[in-house]
């Protein structure tokens, strides 16, 4: 590694960018006095991370910057690059070349760069460490460092010989592992105070959390056996309930059997009434038929009238079913001979069937045994015979088809007429649907824009919601952090006023005192000392080591009231306590005034507490002549000057007493009884901190609930009316499917009829076509009739032709069988036909017997009229007799009359005891039920107390429930459970999980303190290695420089004795470093003996010995031989070569020796004022030229 080149611009006298070069070997950069040469070391050093201006010759360091002249400007920034080959990987840096660069703006702003990459100074300081190189390295010497050597302290020598021993870097990592061990002790003295706070906590803590343990112990009893207790009380209940159930259907048993009596009583009392009412009534009606007899003959004579027009209208009646029984048997008829030819036909049938069965017969017989010709001739009329016939039946068929296509082209004209007239109508719907699906459609779109409005509206909405939702929950959280806080805060609060109202860490004797003055007891009494002052919190830990148990006087008004204090405390047999009169004790303060000058003096005791003036005699006598120091250093100077004469406290707690003797060690982090008080009073500021922390965020969460209520009814009057818009869309959606279904339909039922009147059209044709088709073979029919009737005989004629035609029968034969096959099916549809109109006719028997009845019943009615006006003519003739008969029937209806009142008033009388006993039932029923309702409205309470204290229903309650075997016993220990939850007074249930939080903090801060405490072993075992590896590393390394330090001194001295020495051998890494030399021929006792040149040269001979054992890359020698004389130069200049061949030389000199040992010169010059110029000349090749 060695240096390449060395850049510059606007640094100092340099405004403009130059470069030097430099090879291996030595240059030198020479030029007069005030030519600015000594400025490229300044350079170097100041690219190389030189922070101090003053090393750099300046005041500031901007002045590094050229200032300009009157004729240049002044340069903007300073720039300074050197370039490093890097081949052989001496420095850490992944490159062959490495560059580094520092510049400077006029704002101050700057930066350093390797390779164009901005870094930081730590990084460069990294890249040269242990190298030589660098702003505390050897590798830049100039005068200063030369005489830093000879006239320094001893201490100041040892950074070259570190550097050269190459510890720096170890030094380095010991003093960043000093400042972790450092940060590890500050955070064991944190951890510490918190586990000392914690110590202090979790006492009270346990105390209080194994009290609310117990009271959810004793609670969980007390539940478990409070439910049982009421479960069994349920029991009872449901038990009881049960019987008055009991008793209730019983007594409403009876009850509604009275009732029953009672109404049977009344139908009884009701139809005797009725009865005799009746009765009463039957006679009145007699009496009236009496009265009326007369006008009811003159009313039979109306009467006969009527009856005779009656049979006139019925014999009319009669007339007509007369003509439609006509009628019906005359479609009797029809059937009937319709029937019988059916019946006829089936008789043809079954004939014409035998006979072909027979013809078959024949022709079988006559294939075998050649059937007479007259057998066969019969049989082929008789054929021809049944073709007329069946002639003439297909001629039937044929006009019944005739008549039908008639009437069915009547019904297809009807048919057309009302499909036009439907297509009509079609057509109008359609119209309408149509322009009903557009109105809908249209009304859609309205309602699509609508709801994409309102969508967006509650998009905004729902954003603003979302906002204040996370504010609030924020909110929230803050809240309950601060409601949470304040709890501890109060918790603490009251734990420390528990702590002081239960005079926590007084004597008991104090506590007697105090107590007797709270109760009347003893008078006189003002309080402890603790009670009766005050100190901020700084000085709370000096006070209470300066008064200790002096705290715990009691000041009383008197001496008498001292008195009576000590003879309560020998009554009761309560120990011994101290009494401060306030008449008779009188303190002095320390006259010292002197004393407010001290370093170190803070107070007397006295100053530092606030009291009442009436007890400024007992304050001054306690804390009067007691002095409180910062520290105790501060402390041991004062007692020293004032030669122990009074006592000392200082700030943490030391104590220096008077005559000299030291009480000290840490103070214990349980709580003081000053210290108390402090914390209720800075506990009480935080309270109310907290509390209007916690108004204040109460009233943001109310005021942001307000705005998400606000905006969440926004919201659901949105969504409400996107509802209803949705609502709308949909039924405008189902409207309008619905119309484009019936639209649909209407075009659908629009081509169906279009369709269908072209089918019925088509139908028309083809049914006109039947008709012409039917007449046609109608006629054709009639004229094959009479063919075939003409041609009959003519078959006859032909039977004997037949006959002769034997080739021909067995073809016949088959014939005639087939054509018995269809007569037999022909048959079937006969039977068929007869049975189906067999029915018809049994029908129409059936309506003619309705006829005939109808007839039987008007003939019937025709009778009775007659026999009506028979009857009433009878009448006529016998109204005296019915007369007398109505007086007999009056006279005896009133005799029952009588009779059934009597027995109405004898069932009143019944039913009147009966009553008594509904009442007295009623009465039961009303006490019973009452009873049922009173225990009811237990068994609810009961239920709804299981609900209202632990949240169960019966049946839950029933499944956690114990039997209870003795109630009393149960109730017993109940109340005693009851009493022991109230003994427990007040329960913190929450400390039971604080108290778990702070135990498992407390674990967390055993496990940290551990943790810390091994790091900090770490730290030190690294502190005590690396401590160890510098010291074997410069012991090593002063060795091999002392021993070349005596053979250089000697070379350079020409003989004499040298040494390097180190103050104090069992502290190398921290001792100074001592030069002893003796120069040939003197004695020297002192290195400021030596002339300057002398020292210059001792100098030079160390720094050579270090490039030795540590040579430098390259090194820049500022002037270092000036004090030297021409002789010693040359020997300097010549002993550079020797270093050459490791170390590459830039020496800054005036010397004309120096300059012959240079290979290459830089001249420095200043031709324009304060700008200096450069100029190169390569001696090397200058030599070179004159050698040859």
């Amino acid at each position: 590694m060695y240096l390449k080149s060395l850049e510059l611009q606007g640094f100092k006298s340099f405004p403009d960018k130059i470069e030097l070069k430099f090879n291996k070997g030595i240059t030198a950069v020479v030029g007069p006095n005030g030519s600015g040469k000594s400025n490229i070391g300044d350079a170097m050093r100041w690219v190389m991370g030189e922070q101090s201006s003053k090393a750099l010759r300046g005041e500031k360091m901007a002045g590094v910057i050229f200032h300009g002249t009157q004729t240049r400007p002044k340069a903007p920034f300073a720039q300074v690059t050197i370039t490093i080959d890097n081949e052989d990987g001496a420095l850490e840096y992944d490159s062959d070349t490495v560059s580094v660069s520092r510049k400077l703006y006029r704002n101050g702003d700057s930066f350093y760069m390797i390779n164009g990459k901005e870094v930081n100074l730590k990084d460069i300081v990294e890249l040269f460490m242990d190298t030589g190189l660098g702003r505390d390295g050897y590798s830049i010497i100039g005068q200063g460092r030369i005489a830093d050597i000879v006239n320094g302290k001893s201490n100041d020598r040892r950074e070259i010989f570190e550097e050269a021993a190459g510890i720096s870097k170890f030094r380095s990592k010991k003093k960043e592992a000093e400042k972790k061990l450092v940060a590890a002790e500050d955070n064991l003295s944190r951890i510490n105070d918190i586990m000392g706070e914690i110590e202090g906590r979790i006492g009270p803590l346990k105390a209080q959390a194994e009290k609310a343990e117990k009271f959810r112990v004793l609670d969980e009893e007390k539940r478990k056996l409070e439910v049982s207790v009421w479960v069994h009380k349920l029991n009872e209940y449901m038990s009881q309930i049960a019987g008055y159930e009991e008793k209730l259907s019983a007594v409403k048993k009876e009850y509604e059997v009275i009732t029953q009596e009672l109404e049977s009583i009344e139908d009884d009392i009701n139809d005797s009434f009725a009865k005799s009412a009746e009765k009463s009534e039957l006679a009145d009606s007699y009496k009236n038929q009496i009265h009326q007899v007369e006008l009811e003959n003159s009313q039979a004579l109306s009467k006969i009238a009527v009856y005779e027009n009656d049979i006139s209208h019925l014999e009319d009646n009669f007339l007509k079913l007369k003509e439609q029984i006509s009628e019906s048997n005359s479609s009797k008829y029809y059937l009937e001979a319709e029937l019988k030819t059916r019946r006829q036909e089936l008789e043809e049938l079954d004939e014409k069937k035998a006979k072909q069965q027979e013809a078959v017969e024949c022709k079988e017989k006559e294939l075998s045994e050649l059937i007479d010709k007259t057998a066969l001739s019969d049989k082929s009329v008789s054929e021809a015979g049944s073709f007329i016939n069946e002639l003439y039946m297909k001629k039937s068929e044929v006009s019944f088809r005739l008549e039908n296509a008639k009437n069915n082209l009547s019904d297809i004209d009807e048919q057309i007429e009302n499909s036009l007239e439907r297509k009509k109508q079609l057509e109008e719907h359609s119209k309408l649907s149509s322009k009903e699906l557009k109105e809908l459609r249209e009304s859609k779109g309205k309602a699509d824009e609508n709801k994409q409005e309102l969508t967006n509206r509650m998009s905004g909405l729902a954003k603003l919601l979302e906002t204040r939702n996370t504010k609030l929950s924020e909110c929230r959280k803050n809240l309950t952090d601060t409601e949470i806080q304040l709890r501890d805060v109060e918790n603490r609060i009251k734990t420390i006023a528990d702590l002081e109202n239960s005079m926590e860490g007084f004597q008991f004797s104090v506590k007697h005192i105090m107590k007797a003055s709270q109760q009347g007891r003893i008078s006189g009494i003002c309080g402890t000392v603790s009670q009766l002052i005050s100190v901020e919190t700084k000085y709370s830990v000096a006070i209470e080591t300066a008064l200790g148990g002096a705290l715990q006087n009691i000041v009383v008004n008197n001496e008498d009231s001292a008195k009576r204090g000590i003879r309560l405390l020998n009554e009761n047999r309560a120990g011994r306590a101290t009494f401060l009169p306030v008449t008779s004790v009188r303190g002095n303060r320390l006259n010292m005034p002197q004393l407010e000058n001290e370093d170190g003096f803070v107070a007397l005791g006295c100053e530092l507490v606030k009291y009442d003036s009436q007890f400024e005699g007992v304050i001054n006598s306690l804390l009067g002549r007691i002095c409180i120091a910062e520290d105790i250093d501060s402390a041991t100077l004062i007692a020293k000057k004032y030669g122990y004469k009074f006592r000392i406290v200082t700030l943490d707690g030391q104590v220096i007493n008077a005559g000299g003797s030291f009480t000290g060690g840490s103070v214990s982090k349980q709580t003081g009884l000053l210290t108390r008080k402090n914390e209720a009073k800075a506990l009480a500021k935080k309270k109310t901190a907290l509390e209007n922390s916690f108004t204040e965020l109460k009233q943001q969460v109310e005021k942001l609930n307000q705005e998400v209520s606000k905006y969440t009814a926004d919201t659901e009057g949105l969504r409400e009316k996107l509802s209803q818009v949705n609502s709308d869309i949909l039924r405008f959606e189902m409207e309008i499917k619905r119309v484009s279904e019936y639209y649909s339909d209407y075009e659908n039922k629009l081509d169906e009829i279009e369709t269908f009147i072209e089918t019925v059209k088509n139908k028309y044709k083809i049914v006109s076509g039947d008709i012409d088709k039917a007449q046609t073979e109608l006629s054709e029919i009639e004229a094959e009739i009479s063919d075939n009737e003409a041609k009959l005989a003519d078959s006859q004629n032909e039977q004997a032709e037949l006959k002769n035609k034997r080739e021909q029968l067995s073809e016949e034969l088959s014939q005639m069988k087939i054509m018995a096959a269809e007569l037999s099916k022909d048959l079937d549809a006969c039977k068929l036909s007869i049975s189906q109109l067999e029915e018809t006719i049994g029908d129409s028997d059936t309506d003619s017997g309705k006829l005939n009845d109808n007839i039987s019943e008007c003939e019937k009615k025709i009778a009775e009229k007659k026999e009506l006006i028979f009857q009433t003519k009878q009448e006529l003739s016998g109204a005296d007799e019915k007369i007398a008969a109505a007086q007999k029937m009056a006279e005896q209806a009133q005799r029952e009359h009588i009779e059934l009142d009597n027995a109405a008033n004898k069932l009143r009388t019944k039913q009147k005891h009966k009553m008594d006993e509904k009442e007295t039932l009623s009465g039961q029923l009303t006490r019973a039920e009452e009873q049922k309702k009173s225990v009811t409205a237990g068994f609810d309470k009961l239920v709804a107390q299981l609900w209202d204290d632990y949240e169960l229903t019966r049946s839950d309650a029933a499944e956690i429930a114990e039997d209870i075997v003795d109630i009393t016993v149960a109730n017993r220990r109940l109340n005693e459970l009851r009493g022991k939850i109230r003994n427990l007074g007040s329960v913190n249930l929450g400390a039971i999980e604080e108290y778990a939080e702070v135990s498992q903090r407390h674990e967390f801060l055993t496990g940290q303190l551990k943790d810390v405490n091994t790091s900090k072993t770490e730290l030190e075992k690294l502190i005590e290695d690396l401590t160890e590896n510098m010291k074997n590393m410069f012991t090593d390394s002063f060795e091999r420089i002392n021993a070349n330090f005596k053979k250089i001194f000697t070379e350079l001295f020409g003989g004499g004795q040298c040494e390097l020495i180190l103050t104090d051998p069992n502290n190398v890494l921290e001792c100074g470093i001592e030069i002893n030399v003796q120069p040939p021929g003197k004695v020297i006792t002192n290195l400021m003996s030596l002339s300057g040149g002398e020292q210059a040269l001792v100098a030079i001979a160390i720094y050579f010995a270090i490039l030795k054992i540590s040579p430098s890359p390259f090194c820049l020698l500022d002037e270092i031989e000036a004090a030297l004389d021409d002789v010693n130069v040359s020997k300097y200049a010549q002993y550079l070569h020797h270093l050459t061949d490791k170390t590459q030389f830039i020496t800054i000199t005036h010397r004309r020796g120096t300059m012959e040992e240079a290979d290459v010169l830089y001249g420095v010059t200043m031709q324009e004022k304060g700008v200096s110029k450069l100029l190169k000349m390569d001696v090397s090749e200058t030599r070179q030229m004159k050698l040859e």
